[in-house]
């Protein structure tokens, strides 16, 4: 029975995963909105989100890797148990969040004697602002972005040849779910449901995926550990020496990070200009990043599997860059 649960579970990581995708834009949408009624711009609000949002996601994903990978070696489901855990204290914390960010309208007031608190753009407003949402989210998206790096451990424990196509799909199955959350939330959740049951959605999603998780799992929580097992081939013994040595890997690194940098920034003007062409909406910031969640969702499927079957991933890599 469980070996047919985990055989049933390997098939449906992609489904909680796309699950998992739309319970966290539901969250960021929420945020957005929030955020601009707590700090009284919602473009500044949404590029807040946004920055705090995405570091959370990349100090969680490298946080979790590290230590994935010392793990699964003694524990081979230490990594997909924490991907459960994870969901289920994300949860908790997007419930804590429901209740208490709604309980700081007065907070601008008290920030400082003036009468327009810290809606009065300045150095120090920002920094307070910025400092109070990384309070707020940070722990909350570290974790979000840790749920990924967890299910590649899991499901890449000795295929290393197989990683494009695999995080390619899994990659793809959690933004098409935030695609589809980030537009439900303001088309349809939320004109129905209201802002606060919209956000209860998330977390019970969260809840759900989180516990499915730990009950497929929960036999092997408690077999014993198994003896030494076999180290996964390097990285440079599947792709060649040049494409494993450090330079190769910090200009890639380095490449990724311009293309983020570029990317995020776009998003924000792209935003703006489509307020000022449309309306100050609040639609507008759920259309235009449905639809950019949409194209890289497709392009990760298509990249992952382009990967695989051409092989050469760096001159993938440059090919699109250039595009």
């Amino acid at each position: 029975m469980g070996a047919m649960l985990l055989s049933a579970a390997m098939m449906g990581w992609p489904f909680l995963f796309f699950l998992s995708g739309v319970s966290s834009l539901i969250y960021q949408v929420i945020w957005v909105r929030q955020f601009g009624n707590l700090f009284g711009n919602t473009v500044f609000a949404a590029s807040l989100v946004i920055a705090v949002f995405m570091s959370g996601l990349g100090v969680g994903s490298y946080v979790a890797g590290v230590w994935a990978d010392r793990r699964y070696i003694v524990r081979p489901y230490a990594a997909v148990r924490a991907f459960g855990y994870s969901e289920l204290a994300i949860g908790a914390m997007g419930f804590a969040l429901l209740l208490g960010l709604g309980r700081l309208d007065d907070l601008p007031a008290g920030y400082t004697p003036n009468a327009a608190g810290w809606f009065v753009p300045s150095w120090t407003s920002h920094a307070a602002q910025y400092a109070l949402t990384i309070l707020l989210l940070g722990p909350v998206t570290a974790l979000m972005g840790g749920t990924l790096t967890l299910l590649i451990r899991h499901l890449l424990q000795h295929d290393v040849t197989a990683a494009g196509w695999k995080i390619g799909a899994l990659y793809g199955m959690n933004t098409a779910g935030a695609a589809i959350g980030c537009f439900l939330t303001d088309y349809a959740m939320i004109p129905h449901l209201g802002l606060r049951l919209t956000e209860a959605l998330a977390v019970l999603l969260n809840l759900a995926v989180g516990s499915c998780v730990l009950f497929v799992t929960r036999h092997e929580a408690r077999a014993p550990a198994p003896g030494p097992r076999r180290q996964p081939p390097r990285p440079r013994e599947i792709a060649g020496e040049s494409a494993g040595s450090t330079r190769v890997l910090v200009l890639v690194a380095v490449a990724i990070f311009l293309t983020g940098f570029a990317a995020m920034g776009l998003e924000i003007l792209w935003f703006r200009h489509i307020s000022a062409l449309v309306g100050p909406f609040r639609a507008v910031y759920s259309l235009l990043t449905t639809v950019i969640l949409l194209a890289m969702g497709a392009g990760a499927i298509l990249s992952g599997a382009m990967a695989t079957r051409a092989g050469h991933p760096l001159l993938l890599l440059i090919a699109s860059e250039a595009l």
